[in-house]
């Protein structure tokens, strides 16, 4: 009876939620908004056009050469692979319902059973998932009709595409509400963020190891040896549901429906009997453990008197109260700091794996301002994730409450000094942490990696504030969630400017290199001249963008 319920309020819910997104895009009469939706169905029309153009030449070319795969085994594989997407993006979705949305508790106070409520989260979670995987399998599959002249291909993946991901979702939802007995409230987003970062370690990893782009030539690969499919017979297993999925999407591309209809009733019925013993479970589980997701009491003020006097040396106590409480507010919620470095881990990864043949690569080129240019490239990867998550939510994460310092006799530019204070001083130390290391390695020459260390340094503090400005242009202090602190123009604008800023950099650096060597002027100065115009632009730029900030600011109405 449950999941019954369940499955009529979770498509209650999902046709909420699509007419929710259709208001806030199409029907918003916003010109931003309209503008925004139009180019996202562009880039879809753009992906789904290269992905037909794709899934013809490999159609063409299994034509031409003949190529002997196992259609199973690759089938089975892409949902053995599919099932670990589902895994985390079920166990990521289960505990943002139950830690972060404050949702969940409207629904449960409606007249409605526990666990009705519960099954409709899946469902809604199982619809997404579903429409996600049309999304990018649609193209393809339509061509694959039209190749083997059987239209009803997409209708069986579709099916294939709903039934899937229900045991997934179900046994995930069952874990979720076992392991928020033991994670804190307040910590659910650091919890998010290191399932996040294990996810994103693991797939550029897994993308290492095996893309031959990314690997040395007969690195893991024996000489001789042709390339294989990964060896994982638990993937076509007849006991498992990817072998079960893997068998009836290869009986619809052979023709033989018998065999693929009875794989898919064996997948329905699995589904059935887990979503219905899951929906039951699940609201036991929730009755059992309910009292644990009640939010922590606040301390008590003996607690508070501990806390560290607001003083920043050389700082004047308004600007050290606006510095210490952003670094406590960062430093609090864990899960924004980590989320900003999960970029650059992406790209160190791979740098760090290929370190010895780049480490090799840039000290070939010998002492001399190339050298130490090269070794700004991490510093800068840095630089430019910190620079525009700090800069540019630093004046955002006032909230609502930026009516507090409206209201107190201090100006909007001390306000703006404020802010890039507490985010240029943290990116300026990390920034010149990571060029001093790469420094050190590469070797430069001892002159050209101080001046290289100091220009990083000064390009950092620059850079930041000129986030700092652009970020109270596109201030945002209605926001709910953390995450939607910048402004998606905001974003664009300041990545584009620090494109600029990095390029003209470049590009100075390199005419004075080639300058002293047609001039025969002294490299040093040449190299100088070029780091003082550079920052010296990048100084002017960002002072431009705080006027324009505190002039924002200033026309603010605080309600």
């Amino acid at each position: 009876m449950g999941a019954w319920e369940g499955l009529e309020l979770g498509l209650l819910l999902w046709r909420v939620q699509l007419q929710m997104f259709i208001n806030q895009t199409i029907r918003s009469r916003q010109a931003g908004r309209i503008a925004g939706t139009i180019a996202g169905a562009a880039v879809i029309l753009l992906a789904w056009s290269w992905e037909g153009f794709i899934t013809w030449l490999g159609v063409q070319a299994s034509h031409r050469v003949p190529i002997r795969v196992d259609t199973l085994h690759l089938l089975s594989l892409a949902f053995l692979a599919y099932t670990g997407v589902l895994v985390f993006s079920s166990l990521v979705f289960s505990l943002n319902a139950l830690l972060l949305n404050p949702d969940l508790e409207l629904l449960l106070a409606a007249p409605r059973s526990v666990e009705s409520v519960l099954a409709s989260r899946m469902v809604v979670q199982v619809i997404r998932l579903f429409v996600l995987s049309l999304l990018f399998t649609g193209p393809a599959l339509v061509l694959l009709a039209i190749v083997n002249q059987n239209p009803l291909i997409p209708l069986a993946f579709a099916m294939l595409f709903f039934l899937y991901p229900i045991f997934v979702v179900v046994i995930i939802s069952l874990m979720s509400l076992l392991l928020v007995r033991i994670i804190p409230v307040g910590r659910g987003r650091e919890v998010l963020t290191l399932f996040g970062i294990a996810l994103a370690i693991g797939i550029n990893l897994a993308n290492f190891l095996l893309n031959p782009a990314l690997r040395d030539p007969g690195f893991t690969r024996h000489p001789g040896a042709a390339p294989s499919l990964p060896d994982v017979p638990a993937a076509s297993s007849p006991w498992l549901p990817s072998g079960w999925a893997g068998r009836s999407a290869a009986a619809v591309l052979s023709g033989d429906w018998a065999t693929a209809g009875q794989w898919l009733l064996l997948l329905l019925a699995a589904s059935a009997v887990i979503f219905a013993a899951g929906s039951v479970l699940s609201g036991r589980l929730y009755m059992a453990g309910w009292i644990q997701a009640v939010p922590p009491r606040r301390r008590h003020a003996a607690a508070r008197a501990r806390r560290l006097k607001g003083k920043v040396p050389l700082l004047s106590p308004v600007l050290a109260a606006v510095v210490i409480k952003d670094w406590r507010m960062r430093t609090r919620d864990l899960a924004q700091l980590v989320r900003f470095l999960m970029p650059v881990v992406f790209l160190f990864v791979i740098f760090g794996l290929r370190f010895p043949r780049l480490l090799g690569a840039v000290r070939s080129l010998g002492d001399g301002p190339p050298a130490a240019m090269i070794g700004l490239i991490p510093a800068w990867i840095l630089l430019f994730s910190l620079s525009i998550s700090l800069g540019l939510s630093a004046v955002s994460l006032e909230g609502k409450s930026i009516w507090v310092y409206a209201a107190s006799p201090n100006s909007t530019l001390r306000f703006l000094q404020a802010k890039c204070w507490s985010t240029a001083l943290p990116v300026a130390v990390l920034v010149a942490l990571a060029a001093l290391a790469a420094e050190i390695m590469i070797r430069p020459g001892w002159l050209w990696a101080v001046t290289a260390v100091v220009l990083a340094i000064a390009e950092s503090a620059a850079v930041t504030t000129l986030m700092v400005g652009i970020g109270a242009v596109f201030a945002r202090f209605d926001w709910t969630d953390a995450r939607r602190m910048m402004h998606p123009v905001g974003i664009f604008i300041g990545m584009g400017l620090f494109s600029i800023v990095s390029g003209v950099s470049a590009l100075l650096l390199v005419i004075s290199i080639a300058l002293a060597a047609v001039t025969r002027f002294p490299l040093f100065t040449t190299w100088l001249a070029a780091m003082t115009i550079s920052v010296g632009g990048a100084v002017a730029v960002a002072a431009l963008s705080i006027l324009f900030g505190n002039q924002r600011l200033r026309g603010l109405e605080v309600g």
